[in-house]
Formats: C-alpha cells, sequence, structure tokens
C-alpha cells in the first residue's frame, strides 16, 4: 500500500500521545477512589463497576481516529482484479531438438501437455492464438476465444527443422497487432508465452523483436526446456543447446520473467502459473473511501457504547 498524501501520516505519532493520557487519567480516577475508605458504603452508593467495559469505547475512538488519519493521507492498494478482454499468444519452437527425450516422454510432447493445461485453465473470455516456430513461423490459429480449435492446432505440433525464436515472437505481435481496439480506444491487454530448447541461429535478432514488443505494449513471457549445458544433435554436424541468457533478455526487455523446467511436471506448473496471470491485472486503486467508513464505523459504534454503559461520550 502507499500514500499519495504520505505527510499526513506524521499525525499518527499523537495516537500514542492521547493513549498515554488516557492511561494519565485512569490511575488519577483509581487514587481519588481510595481516598474513600468505607469500600462497603461506596459499592452501595456507585453500584457495580464497568470493569474493563470501560476501556472499550475509548479505544474504538483511538482506532476510528487512526483510521481517519490514514484515510486523509489517501491510500492506495495495489489489487488484481479481473481482465474483461485480454489476450495471449503461445508461441512454441518445433525445432528438431524437441525430440530429444530428456522431458517424459520427449520434450515436444511435453510442451504440447504443458500448453494443453495453460489453454484449459484461461476463462472463456479471453483470447489466445498460437504460432510455431523452427527456421521459419507460421501461425497456426489466429486469436481466438474458440479455445478447443487452439487445442487442437497444439495437437497437430511435430518438430523438425531450426529455430528462429526472433520470427515466432514477430509471428506473434503481427496477429497481436491486428486485435480491434476496446470501446475505450484501447487495444486489449496483450501477452506472449515463448517456449524454447535451444538457441535461434537464423531469422529475426530475438532481442530487436522483444524491444517491439516492448513498445507495443506486448508482455512476454519465456520458458527454457532442455538439460542446461548439453548440446542436442539436429542432423548432419549442426547441434544446438539451451540459450538461456538470450531468453532471459527477451523477456526482461518486454516486462516478463523467464522460467525453466528440467522436467515434464515443472513445465505444467509454469503454464499453469501463467495461465492464471493472464486472466488477472494489477492495479491501483484509491481506497480512501474504505479507510474513511472503517473510521466512522469505529466511531459511531464507540459512541453508541459509551452513551449506552455510561451515558457519556468517552
Amino acid at each position: 500500500m502507499v500514500f499519495e498524501w504520505p505527510y499526513v501520516l506524521l499525525g499518527l505519532a499523537l495516537l500514542p500521545l492521547l493513549l498515554l493520557a488516557y492511561v494519565v487519567a485512569q490511575r488519577r480516577r483509581r487514587t481519588y477512589a481510595v481516598r474513600f475508605t468505607n469500600l462497603e458504603l461506596l459499592s452501595h452508593v456507585v453500584g457495580r463497576m464497568p470493569g474493563m467495559r470501560r476501556h472499550i469505547p475509548p479505544l474504538l475512538f483511538l482506532v476510528g481516529l487512526a483510521a481517519l488519519l490514514v484515510s486523509l493521507a489517501r491510500p492506495v492498494a495495489v489489487l488484481a482484479l479481473p481482465r474483461e478482454r485480454s489476450t495471449v499468444m503461445l508461441v512454441i519452437d518445433v525445432s528438431g531438438s524437441m525430440s530429444a527425450d530428456d522431458l517424459v516422454p520427449d520434450r515436444m510432447a511435453a510442451a504440447k501437455q504443458a500448453a494443453r493445461t495453460f489453454i484449459e485453465k484461461l476463462p472463456p473470455h479471453v483470447g489466445v492464438g498460437l504460432v510455431m516456430f523452427n527456421d521459419k513461423a507460421s501461425l497456426n490459429a489466429p486469436i481466438m476465444r474458440d479455445h478447443e480449435a487452439v487445442l487442437r492446432a497444439v495437437d497437430s505440433l511435430r518438430p523438425g527443422g531450426g529455430t528462429a525464436i526472433g520470427d515466432g515472437l514477430a509471428a506473434a505481435l503481427d496477429n497481436l497487432a491486428q486485435q480491434p481496439a476496446g470501446e475505450d480506444g484501447q487495444p486489449p491487454p496483450s501477452s506472449v508465452v515463448l517456449l524454447s530448447d535451444g538457441e535461434s541461429r537464423m531469422g529475426a535478432d530475438p532481442e530487436e523483436v522483444a524491444q517491439r514488443a516492448a513498445a507495443e505494449g506486448v508482455l512476454v513471457n519465456t520458458v527454457g526446456i532442455g538439460q542446461r549445458g548439453v548440446l542436442t544433435k539436429l542432423g548432419g554436424n549442426q547441434s544446438t543447446s539451451l540459450d538461456e541468457d538470450a531468453l532471459r533478455a527477451v523477456s526482461e526487455t518486454a516486462g516478463g520473467q523467464y522460467f525453466y523446467a528440467a522436467e515434464t511436471n515443472e513445465l505444467e506448473s509454469i503454464y499453469s502459473t501463467l495461465s492464471s496471470q493472464v486472466s488477472w491485472i494489477e492495479e491501483r486503486t484509491e481506497i480512501t473511501a474504505l479507510v474513511a467508513a472503517v473510521s466512522a464505523l469505529a466511531l459511531l459504534i464507540g459512541g453508541l457504547l459509551s452513551l449506552r454503559w455510561f451515558q457519556q461520550f468517552p
């Protein structure tokens, strides 16, 4: 929580002084009572003592004053709110190295199952599309709310060829850019989840495409799979290994996160987490009215209890 006018919170320093004054007043009252030595007669005159109840109204007034000062500072909370409109593009590496079996049963099958988990957990109102890439990028499914159609596109993926991460990301951005603006004239919140197991050796520079994503306001999360530091044969004398530095740079440039999955269950867990993030957005919301209502409620209850029990305000 942050405050628009934080200097108002300096007034909270007065509350301990009020509490100290109350404690001193209570001790002085106890001293005056002890001066009346006929305690039996005193009990018949004043009746039953209020006990701990007498402290409740002043405590409520203190809480009310504290909440009032906090509300005057204009508190702002960062809340996770459901997105009414959002779109996400899955970008999946289908290069030849995705047939490696270091994930069960192999990388391609594990990636497809993770993508299914991702799509199945999306709310119906979230649009989703699919881009595959090897040595070139292809739009397998444009952004749509027909999730079943996108699932069928995921099932059709087959490994083969090289790795062009930049081209895959660029194809996703091209499709996201075609989404119609909303009633407010703004495009829907968009994000990309890109998975790769190799090193980009052809096509557009991934870092340059990530800069384009950042300029267009598209958040990019990247996921790396495969064994770290292990070369995977693509055929002939070619080989490839996971380029985590490049994937991390892409996500950092485009405001997202990089994730690494060494096992199939880790990959599914990552995609499940990302799916829940797509349908929520963090927004700064001023909660002055809410805190002021808490203040008014505490003051009102304290006043009513004081009138009910003692026929006076604390």
